[in-house]
């Protein structure tokens, strides 16, 4: 027996060694992982300011179809047209003028809005600006012939902060070849990209846009009600942040960063959440280990109980089957001639053939029990008039022995809802350890009484006792107390487990209060009906 112990120990030890040689490699691992985790929040950044990028030039390009199917008619005046052009760009304010050119000298600006008139400085500009940028206009002309239709952002200032975004025109547009909106910077980042960039922030990110010629702030997802060190200010913003430039919007540039933490301490965060993860898991896993090995042990204490259980059965039941072949083979033979000497002959027989039965119908009681085969019969039981019955059974034979019992019923006890044979069964089992684990002081006290919400019947006796760690075990099936005189004195290990199911089955329990040397009390608690306890 201890042999397998020491070999399961073995095996489990070398078991739990392989989770801490996984934690050290994963240990080792953690900073590979924290460049990799704080490349992913990165680039989730990075795809967020991308969407931003994309949203704007989505804007732009939708305005610049709009103007490329309402080209300028020969018959439209200045004014007819502009007021073309607001309807179908929808009143924005973004756009301050709009400019066409048939790249041969003759052009033409629109003033959109309720902007200051520079049409003259505005055409004049951005005649200097396509006469600069020849070879850009060229390809992007190139682009539209071969099927790509594609937007040029110059880095000019015609107006303010207004900034020339070239487009080519329809072939039929009344001879113009290129358009251009002049487009407001501010104003186009906080009304058309503020409201995206308020939705994507969603009170996670804080994201900013950025003059990049005077550092300063165009506009912020920011709360004003936010810290001081999370506005996101030229200032404290761009430490922190990551940054792309506008595709659309030259001289500007988008900033982003996490509220109320940078990207390093996500990182932190994500690295001690994995790490105690890692320490959980190996946590789990030794805690399996040691429910798996007790588990194992138990059976294996239980194999041997079992083996225990036939030998100790074997024992109880040779005894009185040996008593009546003997006794029986002697009346038999006709040897003895006193009829007193009969009467004594049968009076053993009779009594060991009880005995016997006792024996076998606690193992069959038991077995009933463990497949809950066993069938109760629930009759209501005055548990006073039961424990009166069962001591006047025991108590001739055992005042012979030298026990004294005391009886101690409590009146008005009244009735509980049981099967009076079962019941009877733990009784006696009880007084049976009491009987068999009494020394010198032969003294036994059965009380009745009610406690709170049960009735109970108490068995005390004066004899060895058991140490309070074993208090729990002596209920299960062929446990026996490893050492000592509890030990030593035959038995089946299955008497007291037999009582803790009887006990079950009525939606009771059975309790113990015992010391070494100073006895044991055992306490069959009844519940009490819910419309007694009134």
């Amino acid at each position: 027996m201890r042999h397998r112990i020491h070999k399961i120990t073995g095996v489990f030890i070398f078991i739990a060694l392989l989770p801490i040689v996984f934690v050290i490699y994963e240990l080792g691992l953690l900073n590979k992982n924290e460049a990799l985790v704080r490349e992913t929040y990165q680039n989730q950044l990075d795809a967020i300011l991308y969407s931003v990028n994309q949203y704007s030039d989505d804007i732009i390009s939708s305005w610049a179809n709009k103007i490329r199917m309402q080209s300028p008619s020969p018959t439209d005046s200045a004014d007819q047209y502009e007021s073309k052009l607001q309807g179908v760009l929808n009143q924005t304010r973004a756009i301050q003028y709009i400019y066409f050119s048939d790249l041969k000298g003759t052009s033409i600006v629109y003033n959109m809005g309720e902007h200051e008139d520079f049409s003259k400085k505005v055409k004049t500009v951005m005649d200097e600006v396509l006469q600069r940028e020849k070879e850009r206009v060229v390809k992007l002309i190139d682009y539209e012939e071969a099927g790509f239709r594609k937007m040029e952002a110059m880095d000019a200032k015609v107006v303010d902060q207004g900034i020339p975004v070239i487009f080519v025109m329809n072939k039929e547009a009344a001879g113009f070849v290129l358009g251009a909106m002049i487009i407001d910077r501010s104003t186009f980042i906080q009304q058309n990209l503020g409201p995206k960039m308020q939705a994507i922030s969603q009170g996670k990110f804080i994201i900013s846009a950025f003059d990049n010629e005077r550092d300063s702030l165009i506009y912020t997802t920011a709360s004003p009600n936010q810290p001081e060190n999370n506005k996101a200010t030229a200032a404290s913003f761009k430490v922190e942040m990551q940054r792309k430039d506008f595709w659309v919007l030259p001289g500007s540039y988008l900033g982003i960063s996490l509220i109320g933490a940078t990207v390093d301490d996500l990182v932190k965060e994500r690295t001690t959440t994995s790490f105690i993860i890692l320490i959980l898991l190996v946590l789990t896993l030794f805690a399996g280990i040691i429910f798996l090995y007790r588990n194992i042990r138990r059976e294996i204490y239980l194999s041997q109980a079992k083996s225990e259980f036939v030998s100790n059965v074997s024992h109880e039941i040779r005894t009185p089957l040996s008593l009546i072949g003997m006794f029986a083979e002697t009346l038999e033979s006709g040897r003895v001639a006193n009829e007193e000497k009969k009467k004594e002959y049968y009076t053993i027989i009779s009594r060991e053939t009880v005995r016997l039965s006792r024996i076998v119908n606690r193992i069959l009681n038991f077995s009933q029990l463990e497949a809950n085969k066993k069938q109760f019969n629930f009759t209501p039981i005055q548990l006073n008039d039961l424990c009166k019955e069962i001591l006047e059974t025991y108590f001739y034979p055992l005042k012979e022995k030298g026990f004294s019992f005391d009886f101690d019923p409590t009146t008005n006890l009244g009735f509980i809802q049981g099967d009076r044979e079962s019941i009877s069964e733990a009784i006696i089992n009880l007084l049976d350890n009491a009987v068999k684990y009494s020394r010198e002081n032969k003294n036994i006290t059965v009380k009745t009484g009610r406690d709170f919400n049960f009735r109970y019947v108490e068995i005390k006796d004066e004899g060895i006792g058991i140490a309070r760690k074993h208090q729990q075990e002596i209920f299960e099936q062929f446990y026996r107390a490893p050492s000592g005189d509890v030990h030593t004195t035959k038995g089946s290990g299955l008497g007291l487990s037999l009582v803790k199911k009887i006990m079950e089955a009525h939606h009771g329990h059975v309790s113990v209060e015992s010391s070494p040397g100073k006895g044991s009390t055992f306490r069959l608690n009844f519940p009490i009906q819910k419309n007694e306890k009134s």
